[in-house]
């Protein structure tokens, strides 16, 4: 049920976008800086990618809700669940713009996928492209940014574990670099928090939290 009372910017939100800028500036710079990884980051990659194949059948499901379809199928459940059109206009928008926005990154920066720059990856799924920075990632936490705000501790809670098991898998996948999920979690918070905003979702007067 959607109650609806005055309400003012969810405290959270001014966090999200500098910190989502602070993510995704740096790992820019970092992976800009040298075409080698540099070696913490790929001692934190082996650590994750080296982890049991038994975790595969667990995450993989989850971590669609980063891919096109699944951003889909979010926003269709947020019009059903919750019947707020500008909630949902706002889930559609930042998926969507998080998606191509992923892309138009991926070009600008050209890193390679894991799998290209290490020896030893395991690959669980086969991604094509370039690495940097992570689509599914920056989709999850676009969604989480957007729905975080409007949704009950509980909720809130499940979302950010959603989106960091997205990137946790895209990673343990052999799909991304963790500097890849960084890019990418920086993006989609930044993506996720100005979409509100721009659809007047941060001001007072718009619904209270979905309970």
């Amino acid at each position: 049920m959607v109650s609806v009372r005055r309400r003012v910017k969810h405290p959270a939100e001014p966090v999200a976008v500098i910190g989502g800028a602070a993510l995704l500036a740096g790992s820019w710079v970092v992976v800009a800086a040298g075409g080698d990884v540099p070696g913490w980051e790929a001692t934190l990659f082996r650590r994750i990618n080296d982890l049991p194949d038994a975790l595969w059948p667990v995450v993989r499901v989850p971590m669609q809700l980063g891919s096109f379809v699944g951003s889909l199928v979010v926003v269709a459940g947020t019009a059903a669940i919750t019947r707020n059109r500008r909630l949902t206009v706002a889930t559609l928008i930042s998926s969507q713009v998080a998606y191509w926005a992923a892309k138009a990154v991926k070009q600008a920066v050209s890193r390679a996928r894991p799998g290209d720059l290490l020896v030893g990856v395991h690959l669980h799924e086969h991604a094509h492209g370039l690495g940097y920075l992570s689509g599914h990632t920056a989709v999850a936490c676009a969604l989480a940014a957007t729905l975080g705000p409007e949704l009950a501790p509980t909720g809130q809670v499940i979302a950010a574990v959603l989106a960091v098991t997205v990137a946790f898998a895209r990673v343990y996948a052999g799909a991304h670099l963790p500097l890849d999920v960084v890019g990418g979690a920086g993006l989609g918070l930044l993506v996720g928090t100005l979409t509100r905003w721009a659809l007047g979702m941060g001001g007072e007067g718009m619904p209270s939290r979905v309970k």
